[in-house]
């Protein structure tokens, strides 16, 4: 089993981000299908531009492990925000929300 693990500065970059997602949306609008075709996996890149789409503002965790990327960060409101993606078609298999707590 391979596990590779991406940390980030825990700042997303959006500059460009919202032309790649509207791009993905558009394609899998077209064609049914995500861009990871040919049983190809996603990157890590693919797999935080997904995770972006979902909502998650600050990406803190990317961990891929195999056909499966778990990504961790916050939303706009500051809420912890756990995903499951699929690493061959982009679907979001879990989604886990924490509210933000204030004042700690």
């Amino acid at each position: 089993m391979r596990t590779e693990r991406v940390k980030t500065s825990g700042i997303t970059l959006l500059m460009g981000a919202g032309l790649v997602i509207s791009s993905m949306a558009v394609f899998a609008q077209q064609t049914g299908r995500t861009p990871a075709t040919n049983n190809a996996y996603m990157s890590a890149g693919d797999v935080e531009r997904r995770a972006i789409a979902e909502g998650v503002s600050v990406i803190t965790e990317i961990e891929l492990e195999d056909r499966l990327a778990e990504v961790e960060g916050r939303d706009a409101q500051q809420r912890k925000v756990e995903l499951v993606i699929d690493r061959r078609t982009g679907e979001v298999l879990q989604r886990k929300v924490k509210q933000a707590r204030f004042g700690n």
